[in-house]
């Protein structure tokens, strides 16, 4: 039985997914249906220093990542007042050109309908416009540096032919950056989720669903961390003889995509990542792509927010979540499904008859790898919350767990196994 905002059976990540960055068997030759300047077209280390990023000046234009895989830019007001223009500049999914939509702005949320095609853009996308639905809210410092975080529903895949799937996801972008790979030096708490789908774009099964933390070096160089703190020694949890490292380097084409880096992970392309320094902290965020030996592409994204201990309080309230929708049988359905939960200290309550108020864990995640029953509950990683929620399902007691990673005081993004089969969702929670 589904239930929204569950996260059965943590023990799933790593049997369905491999758990770990490095598993993902991705061979850096990324498919690129949308503007040239793939993510496979990363420079060499040797000149990461001396190139410069250019960001966007912290003005209307918002430039970052869809969970499902895809790098896009959100314009509002533009091209007139009261509209936004959403640009798919990167897609495995065939999508590419711009739609503009009519938006309406309640308490610092945008809802934005009535969408239509603007220029040339795949024939299944102007078809299917009008049914996209967004949503997001800017959290922005006194600099107007920010962040914006929603979701997309309903996009056509382009790839898989018209009227026969669509997409949704969580959006994460910024409107400013750093101009150089030493300006992401520091350490990362971090949430992921990407997935293998053949060449029309359909999802195959096997899944990357993890978080953790991650150390970028002045240099560019970096280690990951999968369902553990950084330390300087740390290996993958799903495979302790990989060490999960890589390096950043500038983007070479930022007239497409201003304030990129590109990330090598274990010599491979990796995919695209964005920065924000909105509020004095770090946030990043990366458009992972690439082609797996079987013939599949590998496609998702990352959140990266920099680390620091979480307190007990700073998050009570009431929180509207939100997460794609998918059938018993994992297949994304296109839409946007919700839950109201509250938060109160260090107990979570959410909506329904089914489940029952938790205990969350503070500055802690779950090690996946751990365990073939009970997740096991790894403390000390700051800026991550994790907890187990039981759940009552044809009279059978389930044991649950929900992994989050906030990225202001009113956004926090989520990994949710929606069916309790190791098949996961990134969903975000905005405080209502």
């Amino acid at each position: 039985m589904k239930k929204t905002l569950v996260c059965i059976g943590v023990c799933a990540v790593l049997s369905a997914c491999g758990g770990s960055s490095g598993g993902s068997g991705s061979t850096g030759n990324s498919t690129s249906n949308g503007s040239s300047g793939g993510n496979g077209s990363s420079q060499s280390g040797g000149g990461s220093q001396a190139a410069q990023a250019q960001p966007l000046a912290a003005q209307q234009t918002y430039i970052g990542t869809v969970s499902f895989g895809d790098t896009i830019s959100v314009q509002i007001d533009a091209p007139a007042k009261g509209q936004i223009t959403t640009t798919f500049i990167n897609s495995q999914f065939g999508l590419a050109g711009k739609l503009v939509g009519n938006y309406t702005l309640t308490n610092g949320n945008y809802v934005v309908t009535s969408f239509a095609a603007s220029g040339t853009v795949p024939a299944a996308l102007a078809a299917g416009a009008n049914a996209v639905g967004m949503q997001f809210a800017v959290t922005a410092d006194s600099g107007n540096h920010g962040v914006l975080s929603g979701q997309l529903s309903n996009v056509p895949n382009v790839a898989a032919g018209s009227g026969s799937q669509t997409l949704s996801g969580q959006i994460a972008a910024s409107n400013n950056g750093v101009t150089t790979v030493a300006g992401l030096a520091g350490t990362y708490s971090f949430i992921k989720l990407s997935g293998d789908y053949t060449a029309a774009g359909v999802p195959v099964g096997s899944q990357d669903a993890d978080t953790g933390q991650m150390q970028i070096n002045a240099d560019g160089t970096f280690r990951a961390c999968p369902s553990a703190a950084y330390s300087a020694n740390c290996m993958d949890d799903s495979d302790a003889s990989i060490a999960d490292t890589g390096s950043i380097t500038v983007d070479p084409d930022q007239a497409t995509y201003p304030g990129a880096f590109d990330m090598t992970l274990n010599g491979k392309s990796f995919g695209r990542l964005f920065a924000s320094t909105s509020g004095g902290n770090l946030t990043l965020m990366l458009d992972q792509a690439g082609t797996n030996s079987e013939g599949t592409f590998r496609t998702g994204s990352w959140v990266f927010q920099t680390a620091q201990a979480l307190a007990s309080g700073t998050y009570d309230g009431t929180w509207l979540c939100s997460e794609p929708n998918t059938s018993d049988n994992n297949q994304l359905l296109g839409n946007i499904v919700t839950n109201r939960v509250t938060i109160a200290g260090t107990t979570l309550t959410p909506s329904g008859q089914y489940a029952s108020p938790f205990t969350l864990n503070f500055n802690a995640t779950f090690n996946a790898a751990s365990s073939s029953s009970t997740p096991t509950l790894t403390n000390g990683v700051n800026g991550l919350m994790a907890g187990l929620l039981r759940t009552t399902s044809n009279g059978s007691t389930v044991q649950s767990a929900m992994m989050f990673l906030p990225v202001s005081s009113t956004n926090l993004y989520y990994l949710d196994e929606v069916n309790g089969n190791g098949f996961f969702v990134e969903g975000l929670c905005v405080r209502q």
